[in-house]
């Protein structure tokens, strides 16, 4: 969270999806932070995110929730993925 408070975008990765009605099917979720409202949502588009609702909107853990696939291909962008590989993960 200290990351993107600092002006980056970050990812939080975690397994609590265990009765959330739209988690838990899938092993782990992510919140990918950003305080910068328009490049969070740039990016969650670019990850395939099909709906976008940003979470505590303005203040310190400004987030939105990622599963499935767009999770594996931000995992691979912080992963350090090939840019060639990265723009086939997008």
């Amino acid at each position: 969270m200290d990351f993107a408070e600092a002006g980056e975008v970050a990812l939080h990765v975690h397994s609590l999806t265990a009765g959330h009605p739209l988690f838990a099917r899938y092993p782990e979720a992510g919140h990918l932070m950003d305080r910068d409202i328009e490049r969070l949502k740039g990016l969650a588009t670019q990850l395939g995110v099909r709906v976008i609702k940003v979470e505590r909107v303005g203040v310190r853990g400004q987030h939105i929730d990622l599963c499935g696939r767009p999770l594996e291909r931000a995992k691979a962008l912080c992963e350090g993925a090939p840019v060639a590989e990265q723009m086939t993960l997008l």
